[in-house]
């Protein structure tokens, strides 16, 4: 869908800023503190899911002081903005066999696609795997068997976006979380 640029600042002109950028800095720092110190001397693979990993994964990148590679998967389950079945892009850019993992996503929301990516990552026996989200959605809709090893701090449940989170493919590089006002 292609959304005009005056559509797009109706958009944010309606919006709510849920989380600054303020604190969004807060939070990378503190979720890349609990990194450092878990990571310290493991020399690890860092996973990226593409597209929402992107800018999470390339703003905490930056506060990491481990030694560590990079590479990226590309797996939705989103078509259109509705949920559906897995689909994989791209798989894993890079081998895990053997290797530390970790897995940055930006979101947990409901977890049924980063729990399927982990599944199948353990799959192809990592040494371990880890998995890091900036936001965790409160609600109960949740998978059951699955929780993010790392989280960067809770968020309303509301249709959000920034911070890579899209709003119809736009919107993603916002520095703050965003929702539409309420009515």
């Amino acid at each position: 869908m292609n959304l005009s640029n005056e559509e797009l600042q109706r958009v944010l002109a309606n919006s709510d800023c849920l989380i600054s950028s303020q604190e969004i800095e807060f939070t990378y720092n503190r979720l890349a503190e609990q990194l450092n110190l878990h990571y310290a001397g493991l020399n690890p693979l860092i996973l990226v899911v593409l597209n929402g990993g992107l800018i999470p994964a390339g703003q905490l990148l930056t506060r990491l002081n481990f030694f560590h590679r990079v590479g990226y998967l590309h797996a939705t389950r989103y078509r259109n903005n509705s949920g559906g079945g897995l689909e994989w892009r791209a798989p894993p850019s890079v081998p895990v066999r053997d290797e530390h993992v970790l897995l940055i996503d930006d979101i947990f929301d409901e977890g049924i696609t980063i729990r399927a990516v982990a599944q199948e990552l353990e799959k192809q026996h990592p040494a371990s795997l880890k998995t890091a989200v900036l936001l965790n959605k409160l609600h109960d809709r949740k998978v059951r068997d699955f929780c993010p090893d790392f989280i960067g701090r809770e968020v309303v449940d509301r249709y959000i976006y920034g911070c890579g989170m899209d709003y119809h493919g736009y919107l993603r590089h916002l520095p703050g979380i965003y929702a539409l006002k309420q009515s």
